[in-house]
């Protein structure tokens, strides 16, 4: 009985019931914070959005980029989620060009759920991807000194390939790479961007492949040269009968030289004047080359070989209802045709069908009493010939008395 005494004076003492109470506060005040944690939050995100899988051959254009993500969950949980765990996708996989609304599908981690996503669909246009081949070409630096010129220029690939919308390909005029006086000067090898030479700003990406290119260039001293193509100076008509095909020099073009503001104004070489009136046949003969005017000389090409290659001019005529030459005993039908005579254009004004043609048939070896034979037409000269006869077979009859 003394022992429970002393254990209830303990119990019951002022130091233990303090020590009793601050336990339950410690304790109590624990189980407030450890699980206030677990109370449901919200939180709004901005997060980047991401389309996928674009068609190789399409561009995509769309004004959203940035979504706002409203999500909800345990405090504890919404306050370690970092930014990126949250994403926002639209799958363009299979459509063509064209105008679509999109759906957006929203990824958030365990325990997290999506309250709400502004904007809920978006707008975006796919738009028709083309390739061009382009030549790529060298744009001289602005502060190239005077007397110092390019003497050769070699661009590694020389083509590029550029994608992009058409509207956006139109643009482009041509494609250059742009080095400094000093890379040109130092010699060797340089590794350069290809840029568009374009008429207006792009509206969609537009891609090179390759976006560089290697560039290996020759500096020289004195007045630049430049090759320009041979213009021939013809006088005169050929004969009428005659037009001219083509013409060709060797070589096409030559090389000239002068001060780089004479030569811009240099487009072509003019040949001294080659009369071909009343010609008939293929020419081929040598022709001196003019020298321009200004300060600018020739090469060492002063004369081309000129090659005229002639064309005849036809004209035709079809003469109706043209009696067909009948072996005796025999008769035709039908018993005339129609011919279309082709000739030199002179010589076809003067055809005469009566004195230049003769339209028959040949029975010689027929057994059949009836039997249905070509058309024979026989012309006066070779320059004349027939291309068309109508009809081609006529049926020819054997007389009674035959």
């Amino acid at each position: 009985m003394g022992g429970y005494k002393k254990l209830d004076d303990f119990l019951t003492s002022p130091w233990v019931l303090w020590s009793i109470s601050l336990a339950m506060a410690v304790s109590l005040w624990f189980y407030v914070n450890s699980t206030s944690g677990f109370s449901d939050d919200r939180r709004t995100i901005l997060t980047k959005l991401t389309y996928l899988n674009t068609p190789a051959q399409l561009s995509l254009r769309g004004g959203v980029h940035e979504v706002e993500v409203e999500v909800e969950g345990a405090a504890v949980v919404l306050e370690r989620m970092k930014p990126d765990a949250v994403t926002c996708e639209v799958d363009i996989k299979g459509l063509a060009a064209g105008r679509y609304r999109m759906p957006l599908r929203t990824v958030v981690p365990p325990n997290v759920t999506v309250v709400r996503v502004t904007p809920s669909v978006v707008d975006v246009e796919l738009i028709q991807q083309i390739g061009r081949l382009l030549r790529v070409e060298v744009a001289l630096p602005d502060d190239m000194p005077e007397g110092r010129y390019l003497e050769s220029v070699e661009i590694v690939p020389k083509d590029v390939n550029v994608r992009g919308a058409e509207r956006d390909l139109a643009k482009i005029d041509g494609l250059k790479v742009t080095p400094t006086f000093a890379e040109l000067d130092a010699g060797g090898e340089i590794l350069l961007p290809v840029s568009a030479v374009q008429s207006e700003p792009f509206e969609e990406d537009v891609t090179f492949e390759p976006r560089q290119v290697k560039l290996r260039a020759v500096l020289a001293t004195g007045n630049p040269r430049k090759r320009v193509p041979v213009n021939v100076r013809l006088l005169g008509k050929p004969n009428a009968d005659y037009a001219v095909r083509a013409m060709t020099t060797d070589p096409a073009e030559v090389m000239v030289q002068g001060p780089e503001a004479a030569l811009k104004s240099i487009s072509a070489v003019d040949t001294e004047t080659v009369n071909i009136a009343g010609i008939s046949e293929p020419q081929s003969l040598v022709v001196p080359l003019r020298r321009p005017d200004g300060e600018v000389s020739l090469g060492d090409v002063q004369s081309v070989k000129l090659s005229i290659a002639l064309e005849p001019i036809t004209a035709q005529r079809q003469f109706k209802a043209m009696p067909l030459s009948v072996p005796s005993g025999w008769r035709a039908s039908p018993p005339a045709v129609d011919v279309t005579v082709e000739a030199p254009s002179s010589r076809m004004a003067s055809f005469d069908p009566a004195a230049d043609m003769k339209v028959f048939v040949d029975t010689s070896g027929l057994v059949l009493k009836k039997v249905d034979i070509p058309v024979r037409v026989a012309l006066s000269a070779d320059e004349f010939k027939v291309v068309g006869v109508s009809p081609q077979i006529v049926t020819v009859t054997a007389e009674a008395n035959k």
